[in-house]
């Protein structure tokens, strides 16, 4: 069998750029020559950048004030006059011309026709940091004469590098003063950030990337991402650490020089701080086979198929029997001591952000420990973050994606047979009584997911966007549809108490209880937003819904 592809050539840029010539004017270079330095280019381009002294540059298009790091990018035809200011301008001049045509112009068959557009940028341009680029300027001018054929290349190669540092900066500068434009701007600065993460960035330097005003800048950049700049930043080398983590036996000192930290101690803070373990634990989670315990997170490590060596278990709720870990020991959260969590010798322990800290000292004392303290109701983001801890990130998105293709698909049979219908869920034990709206731990299942129509919440009850407590007045006016309901164990009275509620005449009179609507379904399943959970609400749906 021929496995022989075709393969597309490579794209090659429309314009290349040779360099000409390239000047170094100092003071006194300039006294020496009494030049006034007025030039109209017609037959290449040029490149000014100041690296001392003041002064102005007169253009076509305006005058602009000179000072160390301005750059300018000038195209054939531009007048422009370089004048000194009292302290006397230094500056490098570059001449250079541009070889090729965009193809547009060349699909018309004019491949002789010249045009001051051949740069992506003119004008004056951002160039930060200016260093950068004047490390290459000095190299280029110090092997201006050279004939050895190699230093010729290298020269051109730093040219090239130059125009490419600023065409990077400079591409699509200065938007539309509207919200489209600043936000185009503020990504641009964040690409910036993307390609140049390993390297000294400051707001300053972005800022002027996005040319936007330094104290503009990093509200916009809050508004487009949701953090300030260096924090992003620090994000940005942190998901590098991990790769390089994952990827590499570099140490740690080699990883924090790659990725732009000034050192490991620096890194390892950081990293801590963002990920919740060290970067020598992340390393080892993602290598060898780990003994784990994550109280009420079982349901994201089963899901990633990791068993842990010991389940939660709760007092009165029990245990998550729908994981069926019915052969891993089970922990009473409700002991007060995880102490007794060093008899199952865990390599790792991960908790949420809810218990006393005498608690995580525990932990801490019989292993590594990781505390999520970015607890939320998405299930997709928990389950991300549980999979990057243990390097199972594309296990994760098979697993999301199984979820989802279930619930399209269970969403299509319900409406045909449920339509307008509306669903509540409640919860009761013997001390209280709560109905869930469209958050919480049923309602992104069953009203986002599946798209059943949510009965409101109760405006003067004691309510909160998760769920309202209810009086048996309360209840007396619940007329949903379709009742699932939940009975909570944990209450001050005897045991069996909670199921007080079925013999009580208001529920009786329910409009979902006459019908015969109301579904018992299990407390730990349905007070729990796990992906493994949410699966089985969908399978209790169907079953009496579709």
């Amino acid at each position: 069998m021929d496995h022989t592809e075709d393969v597309s050539p490579m794209a090659s840029p429309a314009l290349m750029y040779t360099l000409t010539s390239i000047q170094w004017i100092t003071p006194s270079v300039r006294r020496e020559t009494a030049e006034e330095y007025e030039y109209e280019y017609e037959h290449g381009h040029a490149l000014l950048a100041v690296t001392g002294g003041t002064g102005r540059l007169l253009l076509d298009e305006g005058e602009f004030g000179l000072g160390q790091g301005s750059c300018f990018l000038l195209v054939p035809g531009m007048k422009s006059r370089i004048e000194s200011g009292k302290a006397e301008l230094s500056y490098y001049l570059l001449t250079f011309e541009a070889l090729g045509m965009p193809r547009a112009v060349e699909a018309e068959g004019m491949a002789e026709k010249r045009t001051t557009d051949t740069l992506p940028c003119r004008g004056e341009v951002v160039c930060s940091p200016f260093s950068t680029c004047l490390t290459w300027l000095e190299d280029i001018y110090e092997h201006r004469n050279t004939r050895e054929e190699l230093e010729v290349f290298r020269n051109h190669v730093r040219f090239h590098n130059v125009l490419l540092f600023l065409f990077q900066q400079n591409r699509g500068r200065a938007p539309e003063k509207d919200d489209n434009g600043w936000r185009q701007a503020v990504e641009h600065s964040i690409q910036h950030i993307v390609e140049h993460y390993n390297t000294p960035l400051t707001v300053e330097e972005l800022a002027a990337i996005a040319n936007i005003d330094r104290w503009k800048y990093t509200r916009l950049f809050k508004e487009v991402t949701g953090q300030v700049p260096l924090q992003y930043l620090n994000d940005v080398r942190i998901d590098r650490t991990k790769t390089l983590l994952r990827m590499t036996e570099d140490r740690l000192f080699d990883i924090a020089q790659h990725v732009g930290f000034n050192n490991e101690y620096y890194l390892n803070r950081r990293f801590k701080q963002k990920v919740g373990i060290s970067p020598g634990q992340y390393r080892r989670n993602h290598r060898e086979p780990m003994r784990v315990i994550a109280p009420f997170m079982e349901d994201f490590l089963v899901a990633l198929d990791i068993v842990p060596v010991a389940q939660y278990s709760h007092t009165r709720w029990g245990r998550q029997d729908y994981l069926g870990l019915d052969h891993i020991p089970t922990f009473d959260e409700m002991s007060g001591s995880f102490e007794s969590l060093s008899a199952h010798s865990p390599d790792f322990i991960m908790l949420k952000d809810r218990y006393d800290p005498r608690l995580y000292t525990q932990c801490r004392q019989i292993s590594s420990t990781c505390v999520i303290s970015r607890l939320s109701d998405d299930w997709r983001s928990m389950l991300r973050i549980v999979a990057d801890l243990f390097g199972r990130s594309e296990q994760a998105e098979k697993v999301i994606s199984a979820y989802e293709h279930k619930a399209r698909m269970a969403r299509v049979a319900l409406h045909r047979k449920a339509g307008q219908q509306t669903v509540a869920c409640l919860r009761v034990s013997a001390d209280h009584m709560y109905l869930y709206g469209d958050q919480g731990f049923s309602g992104p299942v069953l009203h986002k997911d599946l798209g059943l129509l949510a009965y409101p919440l109760p405006g003067g009850a004691d309510c909160t966007s998760r769920m309202a407590r209810l009086t048996l007045e309360g209840l007396s006016c619940l007329s949903a549809d379709h009742l699932f309901i939940t009975f909570d164990k944990w209450h001050s009275q005897e045991p069996g108490a909670e199921r007080w509620l079925l013999h009580d005449p208001v529920w009786q009179s329910l409009p979902a209880v006459r019908n015969g609507r109301v579904y018992e379904v299990d407390f730990l399943t349905w007070m729990n937003n796990g992906v493994i959970s949410n699966g089985k609400k969908i399978d209790k749906v169907l079953q009496v819904l579709a």
